[in-house]
């Protein structure tokens, strides 16, 4: 193979995998591995670049997932009889999702609304302890930096309440 035949066919090479469509992760930092559409690279130097090299590994990347039971403290305005602060357990897995306020005593199910791999929105139905807690309102979640970023609206005797939390992951 001649030299302008063996630099068509790196060019050549080259277009096929830059035209394929998929941006590529870059390396920072030989040895770094990286997971690229299910599979593994592995930086190494080549010449003065750091390049991926296929490592023929299948790999995953973590998604943040909202399934599990979340806890914390919710803060809620206008202030209820109970008070403004008070504990929350709230469950969500592929089937439903229930919601617990412990130190209120009530709680129930939730009917999911939207959802999406970071937030999900649901409407509340209060199955216990209804003379404690208002009933309909809607809940929205975030998951961001690991945790939920929770958003409580609702009404009660014509009075517009809403209330926020962060809850961690038990």
């Amino acid at each position: 193979m001649d030299r302008h035949t063996g630099l068509g066919a790196i060019i050549f090479a080259m277009v096929v995998f830059v035209g394929s469509g998929e941006a590529f992760a870059q390396c920072a930092r030989e040895g770094e591995e990286l997971c690229q559409s299910g599979q593994t690279y592995r930086c190494e130097k080549t010449g003065s670049e750091l390049t991926p090299i296929f490592q023929n590994v299948p790999c995953v990347v973590n998604v943040p997932s909202l399934t599990g039971t979340w806890v914390g403290n919710g803060h809620q305005s206008p202030a209820g009889a109970a008070g403004a602060d008070w504990s929350i357990a709230m469950t969500i897995n592929d089937s439903g999702a229930s919601i617990d306020y412990p130190s209120l005593s009530c709680g129930g199910s939730l009917t999911q609304l939207s959802r999406d791999d970071s937030s999900a929105e649901f409407r509340e139905s209060i199955t216990f302890g209804q003379d404690k807690c208002v009933d309909g309102g809607t809940i929205t979640v975030r998951f961001f930096k690991g945790n939920l970023s929770w958003v409580w609206v609702g009404q009660a005797d014509g009075q517009p309440y809403n209330a926020v939390a962060v809850l961690t992951r038990q």
